[in-house]
């Protein structure tokens, strides 16, 4: 009966059936297989029971828990020990062939420290500090044993996973305990399998057997042939391996509906971690901010004068600047233009001829004032209202990306939406792979550009509005026109200094010409662009400034590693 246990009681009524009939002389084989068929069709569960643990497991699913920095584990490992002392080990191929084939398994790591406790000049205990890759993660850890090389103590460092964590408790680890090569170290036998933890529980077994067997063959056997199997660094060495060992480190999380994803490299996960989290603790005050603010602003401002956070009358400050600059192309006050065309609401409306002159009266920058001296803001006309679109999420990447800078982080990319920045190259490399999305096949790339210590933004709608008076429409709109914008462009992408000022290039390339867009360079001398755009027979054409068309290769790259599911997918 205990095979019941592991099957869904939906399922336990064809089972039935199946074994009534299977009993019945008179079934013929072919009629049991149709209703086998049937089961598998009708109830496709019990073939697909892992589809949820295939792909790759979202990156804002990547829990970064630290239970023991690496000099608390030792200091609790080694409690009683009079001194500690530590090597590092690196693996000659004989010794990776040889550990591989009596641990059978394809993957060890090739280097490994061991820390050697002594009471007075007597060996106490050994540990080593390892990962072993539980369901999508790596889990960190240490493992203590005698001088005769049992285990004595082990403990979960650091846990990665987003489920699992049973085997970070005392209670499940202290199964190890006294535990030697000869053990079988196995669930089922003598480690108990935990429910919903089997791939993490096996990654602690798999760790435990490899520890096992470095010490026992290099420290307690003592086997002559150990000699060929590994090489003692020198401290030369050790410096030269501690130097190169930067790693790349990625999270991300959900905000306001938007995907924020981070990559960077350093030498400390966990400072990575509690910096990507102040990072998406600022993004998040700065949407919460300007939302509240912006709320006040349109509703109060056509009466009276609204006293601004400094903040955002800063950034206000720079939007009415930007407008002046681009004559209008960028216009924060095109807020109802979006409301009347259904933008906000994603539902297409028409707007009649002589509506839209009374509409237009309220869209333009002009119709702000700035009071420097009170942080005061007011509008001339009782419709006019601000939408700060890519500013916003432009301002609030530069600022998380400031935190990364100020820690000393100098090889960072943030993507939030469509809109990114960059500090610096991937070490080894000159720049960050940035997929360009296809107009209009989702999931496809039309190629890839090489950014580095540059904001980058993505203007566009890959999915056209219905059309309006037999046309097709994009999302934009004109502010000058108060039309939706478009023609044949289906994208700009802009890179500038900053994320904001990328944004602000983007959108106004979107609504310009060639002759406006020959004014834009002059204004943003930093800035480089790239439009595609739709030509007859469903082609794709691209162009842009000379800097940015060396920067981009057309269909390099299919796959990103970072960013999947968001604005712009990324690689180091």
């Amino acid at each position: 009966m205990a095979w019941r246990h592991f099957i869904p009681y939906k399922y336990l009524s064809f089972i039935k059936i199946m074994k009534i009939l299977s009993n019945t002389v008179v079934i013929k084989r072919q009629f049991i297989l149709l209703l086998l068929l049937w089961g598998f069709l009708l109830f496709p569960g019990l073939s697909s029971a892992q589809s949820l643990l295939e792909g790759d497991e979202p990156p804002e699913n990547y829990q970064f828990q630290i239970f023991l920095e690496e000099e608390e584990a030792i200091a609790k490992i080694f409690a009683g020990c009079d001194q500690v002392e530590s090597e590092i080990l690196s693996l000659t191929p004989e010794g990776l062939e040889y550990f591989k084939g009596v641990l059978k398994r394809p993957d060890i790591e090739a280097t490994f420290e061991v820390y050697i406790g002594k009471k007075g000049t007597v060996v106490d205990r050994y540990a080593i500090i390892t990962e072993e890759m539980g369901c999508f993660h790596p889990i960190t850890w240490i493992l203590s044993t005698n001088a005769e090389g049992k285990v004595v103590d082990i403990a979960v460092m650091i846990y990665r996973e987003s489920r699992g964590h049973e085997v970070t408790r005392k209670r499940f680890l202290t199964q190890f305990e006294g535990k030697s090569p000869k053990d079988p170290l196995s669930t089922n036998k003598d480690i108990i399998k935990v429910t919903g933890a089997t791939t993490s529980v096996q990654a602690v077994c798999r760790g435990v057997k490899k520890m096992l067997a470095f010490i026992h063959e290099f420290y307690i056997n003592k086997n002559p042939a150990a000699a060929k199997w590994s090489h003692r660094l020198t401290p030369e060495e050790v410096r030269a391996m501690k130097t190169a060992r930067r790693q790349l480190f990625t999270t991300a999380k959900t905000i306001e509906g938007v995907k924020v994803v981070v990559a960077a490299e350093g030498d400390s996960e966990r400072q990575f971690f509690a910096l990507a989290d102040k990072a998406f603790q600022e993004i998040e005050r700065i949407e919460k901010l300007f939302r509240k603010e912006l709320q006040a602003l349109n509703k109060g401002a056509a009466k009276t004068a609204f006293a601004c956070n400094q903040e955002v009358f800063e950034v206000m400050k720079r939007c009415y600047r930007y407008g002046v600059l681009t004559e209008g192309a960028f216009d924060v006050t095109v807020s109802p233009l979006l409301e009347q065309w259904g933008i906000y609401r994603g539902k297409r409306k028409e707007i009649r001829e002589s509506r839209l002159g009374s509409i237009l009266q309220a869209v333009s920058y002009k119709n702000i004032k700035i009071n420097d001296d009170n942080t005061l803001i007011s509008f001339a006309r009782r419709d006019t209202k601000i939408d700060l679109g890519p500013v916003i999420k432009g301002y609030a990447i530069d600022k998380a990306l400031e935190l990364f800078r100020n820690s000393g982080f100098t090889n960072v990319c943030l993507n939030y939406g469509s809109m990114s920045r960059m500090l610096n190259a991937p070490a080894g490399k000159d720049a960050w792979k940035v997929g360009v999305p296809h107009p209009t096949k989702s999931d496809a790339i039309v190629g890839v550009l090489h950014m580095a210590n540059q904001g980058i933004a993505f203007v566009g709608d890959y999915s056209r509005y219905p059309t309006v008076q037999d046309k097709s429409y994009m999302h934009l709109v004109d502010p000058k026109t108060g039309m939706p914008a478009g023609g044949d462009k289906l994208a700009v992408i802009a890179a500038a200094p900053t994320a904001e000022e990328a944004g602000v290039v983007a959108t106004a390339l979107f609504a310009n010409d060639t002759k406006e867009r020959e004014k834009l360079e002059t204004i943003f001398p930093a800035a480089e662009w790239l439009i595609v755009s739709d030509k007859p027979q469903n082609s794709i054409v691209f162009q842009g400034s000379p800097g940015m068309m060396e920067k981009f290769k057309k269909g390099e790259e299919k796959i990103f590693r970072f960013g999947k599911g968001a604005g712009c997918p990324f690689s180091p």
